[in-house]
């Protein structure tokens, strides 16, 4: 074939059961375009024919950027034919056996894209009814998707598609709804539940629908649930599994009712991938009330150590010099009134003396020692007349004027020694020695690290509470600034706060509310002069 009409041949672009696609030159507007031609088998059937050049003209009348223009529809010798746009592209099923399974964000764009051109047609009154990826065009350069062949499959009669069903229309039944796989009336929704099938394929890189036999796969169209997307795909986006799951509910009330709805839907979904994409490129924010409750936990914190720790060195040097003072005073009495029963070597006396004294008063120990160095009275009866060791690991601490202060371990607590020499006359006649435990100090010293510690605590419980309350009183006004930001840049200028703030920010909602408005008039300045020039 050379010529049809005006249109010359240039070479045969495919050939399907129905028809012959042929790359055409027009020569009256010198533009190179497709023409599609009715098998001669076809055109045996006056009333196809002329049906199908009927729909043909309707879908002429289609303007969709995602659906083929379709340019001339006309007849030759009885032989009906369609000039069309010549696409620069591969159909969406030689793309899915080079890739499989596709990004999800491009899935998105193609369903999104399909879904908008089928709610134009719908609309138009037009139903494909042969939804399939070998009638999806995808552009080489701009990744458009191209619905083509609109209006034809719908023309099938039941003669042609029982001599053909083997062929085009059911030589790819897997896309087909549950109503057309049933002889049932097809509808808008019949579009979009093929639509789901291709959306579940192009993301799992399966069909839900797959079976060995055209009867089985029938029967699982009509009456069997596919494999949740999910199983095949668990990362996807749970909207987008849901948006799937709808398309292919056997029950056409029960999917998407429009194309817009589905659109709409899978819009949804885009936004929310790009939102989340962009908060992860974006550096991450702490947000303020938990900022500042961590800035002010911290400065409370470390000025409460600093301060704790001053008053506990300071509290505590105060009670263990009240202690050492204690003691010093303690061992002197001891001295003094011993002085005259170790002058006169009354020992007898003396043990008395320290056996009333240690009932009296909590003391470790008390020992009385002779100008030799012997004991003579003692808590320790075990120790009278020996010699007079020093613990082993004393420790000398300090001295006040006449007593000797150092600190040892006795049975594994911490013991304060004090040492003074039994005066007569000025004459040194013996020594005593007094130990006085050091637990009590220890352990009103550790109540205080604890009181100090639970003051510091409920201190910066209430200063990040407060932190805490002061910064979302901050947060919520700039993320409501920020909100009606997107929306000014998004075009909506008729956007406003307007909330009634008698403080610096309400200052910062008015002025945001004067550019909106400004921006408003200025918009709908530029639309009343374009339309005045046109």
């Amino acid at each position: 074939m050379q010529q049809i009409g005006r249109y010359q041949i240039l070479d045969t672009l495919g050939q399907g059961a129905m028809a012959t696609v042929y790359r055409a030159y027009d020569p009256k507007i010198d533009r190179t375009l497709a023409i599609k031609v009715l098998r001669p088998e076809r055109c045996i059937d006056e009333e196809y024919r002329t049906r199908f050049l009927r729909e043909a003209k309707a879908v002429g009348l289609l303007s969709h950027p995602n659906i083929v223009t379709v340019y001339d529809v006309g007849e030759i010798e009885d032989t009906p034919y369609i000039a069309m746009e010549l696409l620069n592209g591969q159909p969406l099923n030689e793309l899915m056996k080079e890739h499989g399974q596709f990004d999800v964000k491009d899935v998105l764009q193609m369903g999104t894209q399909l879904a908008t051109a089928l709610a134009y047609a719908h609309e138009k009154g037009i139903i494909h009814r042969d939804i399939k990826p070998s009638n999806i065009i995808i552009d080489q350069d701009s990744g458009t998707a191209k619905i083509t062949d609109f209006g034809i499959a719908r023309m099938e009669t039941v003669e042609v598609t029982q001599q053909t069903q083997m062929g085009e229309v059911l030589g790819t039944p897997q896309y087909m709804s549950p109503e057309q796989v049933m002889g049932q009336q097809a509808d808008a929704r019949s579009d979009l539940f093929s639509v789901g099938v291709i959306l579940y394929q192009l993301l799992s890189g399966k069909r839900p629908f797959a079976a060995e036999t055209l009867a089985t796969l029938l029967l699982q169209i009509a009456t069997e649930e596919p494999e949740p997307i999910g199983n095949l795909a668990p990362d996807l986006p749970g909207a987008l599994k849901q948006v799937v799951d709808k398309l292919l509910k056997k029950q056409p009330e029960k999917r998407f009712q429009t194309g817009t709805e589905l659109a709409h839907a899978l819009k949804r979904v885009h936004s929310d991938i790009e939102e989340r994409e962009e908060a992860k490129s974006q550096p991450r924010i702490i947000p303020i009330q938990i900022k500042w409750s961590l800035i002010m936990a911290a400065a409370v914190s470390v000025t409460m150590i600093l301060v704790g720790s001053y008053l506990y060195q300071k509290q505590y040097v105060a009670m263990r010099d009240q202690v050492l003072n204690y003691g010093s005073a303690l061992v002197k009495f001891v001295a003094g009134e011993s002085a005259e029963a170790v002058l006169s070597e009354d020992w007898a006396s003396i043990e008395l003396f320290v056996q009333d004294a240690i009932q009296r008063q909590d003391f470790e120990y008390l020992v009385i020692v002779d100008h030799n160095g012997i004991i003579r009275g003692s808590n320790r009866s075990d120790q009278i007349d020996q010699s007079y060791k020093a613990p082993e690991n004393d420790t000398p601490l300090t001295n006040v004027p006449g007593v000797s202060i150092s600190e040892h371990t006795s049975s594994e607590k911490p013991v304060l020694r004090f040492e003074t020499p039994i005066l007569f006359t000025d004459k040194e006649i013996g020594r005593a020695h007094l130990g006085l435990p050091k637990e009590p100090l220890e352990t009103v010293a550790n109540q205080m690290v604890v009181m100090l510690g639970v003051l510091m605590l409920m201190t910066i419980v209430a200063v990040v509470v407060v932190a805490f309350i002061m910064g979302k009183l901050i947060a919520s006004p700039l993320s409501t600034l920020n909100k009606a930001m997107k929306e000014i840049s998004s075009g909506q200028f008729s956007y406003r706060i307007a909330q009634n703030r008698r403080d610096e920010i309400g200052v910062l909602f008015n002025s945001f509310d004067n550019m909106a408005e400004e921006l408003q008039d200025r918009d709908e300045h530029r639309a009343t002069q374009n339309r005045d020039a046109a």
